[in-house]
């Protein structure tokens, strides 16, 4: 059997997942038996979560790069000290 080796970034799975649950609420609204204002109600309360998820992501993100920026900062500025000692 061959193995299947995917590469998929961050930035590819958070859009897959967003495409996913937009498909999932589509078809939840169209299978429910629900009147069209329960239905509404529902599918608001999930994007609101599905809106809050992708935020708390964003911001753990960001603070990564933050991080990691910072200690690049700390590492260009100890070898620049180095160099200007010559």
């Amino acid at each position: 059997m061959e193995k299947i080796e995917y590469n998929i970034n961050a930035g590819s799975a958070v859009l897959i997942f967003l495409t996913g649950m937009g498909a999932g609420i589509a078809l939840a609204g169209l299978l429910t038996p629900r009147s069209g204002a329960a239905t509404r109600r529902i599918i608001g309360r999930r994007v609101d979560e599905g809106t809050g998820w992708v935020k708390n992501k964003a911001a753990a993100a960001q603070d990564f790069v933050r991080s990691q920026a910072d200690e690049l900062r700390d590492k260009v500025k100890d070898v620049a000290e180095v160099i200007g000692r010559g």
